[in-house]
């Protein structure tokens, strides 16, 4: 029987219908996006016949013809290979639990699966191009794993990854001994040590989103208005130099309220509790960036009503008390 994939459109029509529950069985599949939505809209989802609530969103990335899939077959742990349970549209998911969403106890081999995929998705997503962007996550000990500097991050594999600790110090090199931790590693590290509940880091270099910084210098959030819940604001750092400790102090202050910022005239950086949370805020940063840039072409770009940004406003502002 063909699965049900329930999207963030589904989750608007039943908060419109004036209910606040949703109950699905194992024939539905919510979709990234209405996971996201029912979360801001108060929805709660409930899992018939099962204790918890449902956890395996569909991941449109991993499909048989998408070269991350490769990812699979170096799996360590056979049990977290993909599984193909439902395939709608050439749309495959995991059955039980995304590499993706790690958590404290997650091994270290499932995070390093976790940033490769992670990699292949950005660069086959043409996200993360060349040998620009880099990416890290935080262990359970609390020692970073980080990408290397000058490689590709569509073409590298988990033995390419390094350990460091919080300062920066080599606790665990790659396989082979040329490769470096990113040149942008005290940004990560930075951050990381701003955001204890941070997991995951993705800095890239977003042709949309970096447009915008560069030429109109902010990010409109009067528009769109999923763009304006998901991030209340985009805000974006003075003048530093890529690479350096000042780049590190320039996203200082910023990253501790925000988990999506613009690096002036460089590239964005996008964090979560783990790296599907950091990947779909990269992700929409850069639609919503690609938007705007094609309404503002097209011209007349249409604001939203002053009553709806108040309503808007207030729902980003109860978000941040239950995130509190």
């Amino acid at each position: 029987m063909a699965k049900i994939i329930l999207t963030d459109e589904d989750i608007e029509k039943i908060v419109a219908q004036g209910s606040t529950t949703l109950v699905v069985d194992d024939n539905m599949i919510l979709t990234d996006l209405a996971y996201e939505k029912a979360k801001r809209l108060g929805v709660e989802i409930l899992q018939k016949d099962h204790p918890r609530p449902p956890s395996a969103p569909v991941r449109p990335y991993l499909t048989q013809n998408n070269p991350a899939t490769s990812l699979i077959s170096s799996i360590t742990d056979p049990s977290e290979k993909l599984t193909e349970v439902a395939n709608t549209g050439g749309i495959s998911v995991y059955p039980s639990r995304d590499i993706l969403q790690f958590n404290e106890f997650s091994s270290e081999q499932q995070i390093r699966d976790a940033i490769i995929l992670t990699g292949r998705i950005l660069y086959h997503s043409g996200l993360m191009v060349s040998n620009d962007g880099n990416i890290s996550a935080r262990m359970a000990d609390g020692n970073i794993l980080i990408t290397p500097s000058g490689v590709t991050k569509g073409r590298i594999s988990a033995e390419d990854l390094l350990v460091i600790d919080l300062e920066g110090r080599m606790l665990k090199s790659a396989t082979n001994p040329a490769l470096k931790p990113t040149s942008e590693q005290p940004m990560h590290l930075e951050i990381f040590k701003q955001r204890p509940d941070v997991r995951a880091v993705i800095h890239t270099h977003l042709i949309y989103a970096n447009a915008l910084a560069i030429s109109q210098g902010k990010v409109r959030m009067d528009v769109i208005p999923e763009a304006a819940i998901a991030f209340g604001e985009i805000p974006i750092t003075e003048f530093s130099m890529p690479s350096s400790r000042q780049n590190a102090a320039a996203v200082r202050d910023l990253v501790r309220k925000h988990n999506v910022l613009l690096i002036r005239n460089h590239g964005s950086i996008a964090v979560g509790k783990n790296l599907d949370e950091a990947l779909i805020n990269t992700e929409r940063l850069e639609h919503v960036c690609k938007t705007l840039t094609y309404a503002e072409l097209l011209g007349d770009v249409n604001t939203l009503p002053p009553e709806m940004l108040d309503a808007i406003r207030g729902i980003v502002q109860k978000n941040k008390k239950i995130d509190e």
